[in-house]
């Protein structure tokens, strides 16, 4: 089986605006190396550019596509990046059929506009979308793992999802990731189960050691600005490692607010962790970690 050369541009041009930037992220699973590029459409379409995807996917290495579009200029693929809203994304990585009959059955719900099959049986489930908010997706989306029961850990606004037409290598042997389309019209919230996104200008409490956690915020913050990017064979694993310790343990920060403090850092490690990476270094850090909770608070 061929990769397809139109697959994957039909699916870009049905999901993003022509001015829309857009993120391409290149992961090998055998060995973990990565690759990113950020930039227009009209780049990402280029013959030459997907002619170097197809190289790439021939050397193993798998090609995925950001669900939202980046502000422009950016070059990172961060939440903070996220410039618009395209879709509400789902991962339903077991038990994919199941996933859809019950998306199927709920009224409250419009048709998907794309069902990826990144893998036998696993799903990425997309509807195009506009007038959401980061905050209004993200709510929405981990209401929605909750009850369909897809992947609560794949709610950013930030995520990402297999290209179409390329091979999917995380299996041997390499299976081509499908696309199933359905109608192309973009759905506006109302066409959702409504949700309340947090509110994020309501006033800080106070924490257990007497700081505001706008304080804390802001410390940990300027700490974690004052530490060097991570880079890739220099011990780059080990050191995100240490800033996940320093804000998880020392600053006792739960996982959401210490990925939007890690964004700016994140930003000039050299490849960027993609937002799965950092979550996992985040849980990893609070459950072997041996900073002490809250040891940074008092200094």
């Amino acid at each position: 089986m061929a990769i397809d050369l139109e697959t994957p541009l039909r699916f870009l041009h049905a999901a993003f605006r022509p001015d829309d930037w857009i993120a391409i992220l290149l992961k090998s699973h055998d060995t973990g190396g990565t690759a990113q590029r950020v930039g227009p459409m009209s780049l990402i379409a280029k013959p030459k550019f997907q002619a170097w995807l197809r190289a790439e996917n021939a050397r193993r290495f798998s090609v995925f596509v950001s669900v939202n579009a980046i502000r422009p200029q950016r070059k990172a693929r961060t939440r903070d990046a996220i410039g618009e809203i395209r879709h509400v994304f789902l991962d339903a990585d077991h038990d994919g059929r199941s996933v859809l009959a019950r998306i199927n059955a709920r009224p409250d719900l419009p048709p998907p506009s794309f069902v990826i099959h990144s893998s036998p049986n696993r799903l990425h489930v997309l509807w195009r979308v506009s007038g959401f908010t980061k905050e209004g997706v993200e709510a929405l989306q981990k209401r929605l793992a909750t009850e369909l029961g897809t992947d609560k850990a794949a709610t950013s606004c930030a995520q990402l999802t297999r290209l179409p037409g390329f091979f999917n290598h995380k299996y041997r042997p390499g299976s081509i990731v499908a696309v199933d389309c359905g109608p192309s019209q973009r759905q506006r919230a109302e066409s959702f189960p409504q949700v309340q996104a947090p509110d994020r200008t309501r006033s800080p409490g106070r924490t257990e050691q007497g700081l505001g956690t706008r304080d804390v915020f802001d410390r940990a913050r300027k700490y974690i600005a004052a530490i060097p990017p991570a880079v890739a064979g220099q011990q780059g694993d080990t050191a995100t490692f240490r800033v996940c310790c320093r804000l998880v343990r020392g600053f006792a920060l739960d996982d959401e607010v210490a990925l939007s403090i890690l964004a700016a850092w994140n930003d000039a490690c050299s490849p960027p962790w993609s937002e799965a990476e950092l979550r996992a270094k985040l849980k990893s850090a609070r459950a072997y970690g041996r900073e002490p909770i809250g040891g940074l608070l008092s200094k």
